[in-house]
């Protein structure tokens, strides 16, 4: 059990959570799941998972995941606010300092998912400007680039989902207020790790539905049109992919800002603990 939870908290509660919480506001012992900033916690979390494992293919699909994943980290600066959670993670700075280590890898991956998908969108303009305008050169050039960009999210997918399953590892500590602690921000860090596999691997998904339908096309030359499709019908399509394309990518975009503005919050804290600047 993990002491010094012993004094009444009041924080501001969401209304999705508020109604299911209510009943254990009294309750605020950290192990015992009822304690209110815990049990968002666990709820978040457990939405989060929820999402990533639905696996539809909706806009807002995608648009509730990144809410949910914001959420969550906003959960996880109110737990790290709390003076008993500083406490501690003040007393332990091995596992602090690989909390940090694991929110800046999360920072660095999405530092990256952000400029490549900046570059897609530039890349999948010049594909429409190109079908538009039945330039073969500039679609056959923009179409090799988005391939790139395709691989780069396919690889920062694999390494995110690596890192993922390195924070499931046995906790070594022998103090369970340490342990309590930390296995709860790995979770939370682990989830929101595979969420993001989850929107990294749907923008690289519809790019490959979008560039191959474009390389398809006669205006590509690399296989004939089937015969019950026609060339309007297959030009359609085409237009269809991309602009599902533009609308994923703006939306991943935005949210992702939003995501990477709360991760960081969340590692400014933790430094600020560290350096017992509260």
């Amino acid at each position: 059990m993990i002491p010094g939870f012993s004094h009444s908290i009041s924080l501001p509660m969401s209304p999705r959570w508020r109604a299911k919480t209510a009943c254990h506001a009294r309750s605020v012992s950290l192990p015992c799941r009822s304690h209110p900033v815990i049990a968002n916690l666990q709820e978040q979390m457990g939405a989060v998972r929820s999402w990533a494992a639905d696996g539809d293919d909706s806009l807002s699909w995608i648009e509730d995941g990144l809410s949910q994943i914001d959420l969550l980290l906003s959960t996880v600066n109110d737990f790290l606010n709390l003076s008993e959670t500083q406490t501690v993670l003040r007393q332990t700075a091995g596992p602090t300092e690989s909390l940090l280590e694991n929110f800046l890898y999360l920072v660095d991956s999405l530092g990256s998912f952000l400029p490549d998908l900046v570059t897609l969108k530039q890349h999948q303009f010049e594909a429409q400007s190109a079908l538009r305008r039945h330039d073969s050169a500039l679609l056959t050039s923009s179409l090799k680039s988005q391939k790139r960009i395709e691989k780069d999210l396919s690889h920062l997918a694999a390494s995110l989902r690596t890192s993922t399953k390195s924070l499931s590892l046995t906790l070594a500590s022998s103090d369970a207020s340490e342990d309590e602690i930390v296995r709860i921000l790995k979770e939370a860090i682990g989830a929101t790790s595979a969420a993001s596999v989850v929107l990294i691997n749907r923008v690289a998904a519809m790019s490959v539905a979008a560039s191959t339908a474009a390389a398809s096309s006669a205006l590509c030359a690399i296989r004939p049109f089937k015969k019950k499709i026609t060339n309007v019908e297959k030009e359609k399509l085409i237009y269809v992919r991309f602009e599902e394309l533009e609308e994923c990518v703006s939306v991943v975009e935005s949210g992702s800002q939003r995501v990477l503005r709360s991760l960081m919050n969340s590692r400014v804290l933790l430094l600020n603990i560290q350096s017992n600047s509260f």
